[in-house]
């Protein structure tokens, strides 16, 4: 079954992709042809070639990139199940011959720890897709990482920007971290269509743009003296706690069309938790956050030009269903394969 469906990835694709598709499995059935070795994939590619790698119960490891590679994985479901596990993924540079790892794409990986952007002049990065289990530094730019996409993630710990340059973080869920984004200080960074829960301040972040978040605060009071210059433009926060109302902009920042200190009304979401995936994180009809954008559709991670996707934004199809009309056959004959694929997600 699973070399049918990588058939029919090689047929969706043959007319568009020009580089070399490699497939990683690492369970102990897999196809003829395929490596179990993630990294070893990855060091003997050439640069701009795809790496589809399976789900498995069985982490693939630590892995270093050095190269523009586009890597994907199955998609998560918020557990740790067959699903396509990676440690950590360093990206990082090779002097002989001399390259490095700007223009890679990561997507739909369930990370047990983080990436790191290990060296300097690595940008163009799209981080899409993936789950971060890891309650601490999820995203680590290294200084002069500049120009990536961190979308639609499921984040249980923050993204430490490190004052790089043209950062778009956008339709994530921060899954219940107190920070969410942190040491950031440019005017080209955006934070827009999140939702954090459990919030309480970014840290250490300045001049950035910060648009059409929910805020779910926690507990703790606010001092100020975390996050400024910012521009908050139509966020919404709100507290379940009385004596903590979350003004926004906070002091220190400016911007318009806030909403504070009202429920965004989930339709069955808890406003006083951390993240549930068996809830339902979608607004009611009546939610004051309903098409109160600055760009007109939603506040929170289903707004905005890609909402978010549970189990992860693929920018490829994906086939959800084949059967075989034909499945007894002799020598020569020709298999009949239907299937049902979805569009890509991003």
């Amino acid at each position: 079954m699973k070399k049918y469906i990588i058939i029919a990835f090689l047929l969706s694709f043959a007319i568009i992709a020009e580089a070399t598709i490699h497939n990683v499995d690492n369970n102990a059935n897999r196809p003829n042809g395929y490596s179990k070795d993630l990294q070893f994939v990855v060091e003997n590619s050439t640069a701009g070639d795809t790496i589809y790698v399976y789900p498995s119960n069985i982490s693939y490891g630590y892995i270093t990139i050095k190269k523009k590679l586009h890597l994907f994985g199955s998609g998560y479901d918020g557990t740790t199940g067959a699903i396509t596990k990676v440690d950590q993924l360093y990206l990082d540079t090779a002097t002989s011959p001399s390259s490095n790892s700007s223009g890679s794409s990561i997507q739909g990986f369930t990370f047990i720890y983080s990436i790191n952007c290990t060296k300097s002049n690595i940008s163009d990065i799209v981080v899409a897709g993936n789950y971060f289990t890891y309650y601490n530094n999820s995203i680590a730019l290294n200084t002069n990482c500049p120009g990536w996409l961190i979308t639609n993630n499921y984040i249980n710990g923050y993204i430490n920007v490190n004052n790089n340059t043209s950062v778009v973080i956008t339709n994530n869920v921060f899954k219940g971290n107190s920070n969410g984004v942190s040491k950031s200080n440019s005017s080209s960074i955006v934070i827009s269509n999140n939702l954090f829960m459990q919030w309480q301040y970014f840290s250490n972040v300045f001049n950035a743009t910060v648009s059409n978040n929910i805020f779910i605060c926690n507990s703790n009071s606010y001092t100020g003296n975390n996050m400024s210059n910012n521009i908050f433009n139509n966020n919404i926060s709100y507290c379940s706690s009385s004596s903590n109302t979350y003004i926004l902009p906070t002091t220190g920042n400016t911007g318009t069309g806030n909403l504070q200190n009202q429920n965004p009304l989930f339709v069955s979401g808890s406003t006083n938790s951390t993240y549930n995936i068996s809830e339902d994180y979608h607004l009611q009809a009546s939610s004051p956050a309903k098409n109160a954008g600055t760009d007109g559709t939603n506040i929170g991670q289903y707004g905005g030009t890609k909402p978010f996707v549970w189990k992860g934004a693929l920018s490829i199809p994906k086939v959800y269903q084949m059967s075989v009309s034909n499945p007894i056959i002799n020598q020569g004959t020709t298999i009949n394969v239907n299937l049902k694929a979805k569009k890509a997600d991003l």
